[in-house]
C-alpha cells in the first residue's frame, strides 16, 4: 500500500511539473505573439534641376522621415519621392541619368533595387551604389 501511495504521489508530482512547464510556455508564447518587429519609414527627396538628393530613414514617424529627407536634400526644388515602410533606403547614381532609389528590409536588396532603377536610363549609362542607410 505504501508503494502504491508513493507511486501515485510521484505520478501526480510529475503531472503537475509537466502542466506547470506547459503553462509557462503558453504564457511566453502569448506574450511574444502580439509583439511585432518595429517598423520604420524610409523615403528620399530629389531635385531634378540640381541633382541634389537626401534620404530619410529609421524613424517610426512618417512626417519626421519626410522632413529629414527634405532637410538633407537642402534645395528649394526638392520633392519627396515614395514614402514606405522598410528598414533600408539606398541611392545609386548614374553617368547619363538621375539617381535611382531603392527600398528593402536589408541593405543588399535596397542597393540592388536602387541600381536597377538607375540602370533604366539611356543605353551605355553606368550606375554605382552611392549610399545605403538602414534604421532599427
Amino acid at each position: 500500500m505504501f508503494r502504491l501511495l508513493r507511486l501515485v504521489s510521484l505520478a501526480v508530482l510529475f503531472a503537475l511539473t509537466l502542466l506547470a512547464g506547459g503553462l509557462a510556455q503558453a504564457q511566453e508564447l502569448a506574450q511574444t505573439k502580439g509583439t511585432e518587429p518595429q517598423q520604420y519609414w524610409v523615403t528620399y527627396a530629389y531635385d531634378a534641376s540640381t541633382g541634389a538628393w537626401g534620404l530619410g530613414w529609421g524613424r517610426t514617424d512618417r512626417q519626421t522621415t519626410i522632413n529629414e529627407a527634405l532637410s538633407r536634400c537642402a534645395r528649394p526644388g526638392c520633392k519627396v519621392g515614395t514614402v514606405t515602410l522598410a528598414r533600408c533606403v539606398a541611392v545609386a547614381t548614374g553617368t547619363q541619368k538621375g539617381p535611382g532609389f531603392g527600398y528593402a528590409n536589408d541593405s543588399k536588396t535596397a542597393q540592388a533595387n536602387a541600381l536597377r532603377f538607375c540602370q533604366q536610363g539611356p543605353a551605355g549609362s553606368t550606375c554605382e551604389g552611392t549610399a545605403v542607410r538602414c534604421g532599427g
